[in-house]
């Protein structure tokens, strides 16, 4: 894992610093899970925790607003 210039940042500040919030609001909103994946993991989520935020995004659309 990189150099962890993510820790101790929220979701947001992580796709903020890394240029990805709106790949990631588009990823949400098409329920592109792969895609929205990809993007945790480049800002260090682990796989479990990229995937299990994802899902609990796309169950429940009203969680995701903020990103769009």
């Amino acid at each position: 894992m990189g150099d962890k210039k993510y820790m101790g940042m929220s979701l947001t500040d992580r796709l903020t610093k890394a240029g990805a919030l709106d790949a990631f609001s588009k990823a949400l909103l098409e329920k592109n899970e792969t895609a929205a994946l990809a993007l945790l993991i480049n800002v260090e989520f682990t796989h479990d925790q990229a995937s299990d935020t994802v899902k609990s995004l796309l169950l429940d659309p009203n969680s995701y607003r903020n990103f769009s």
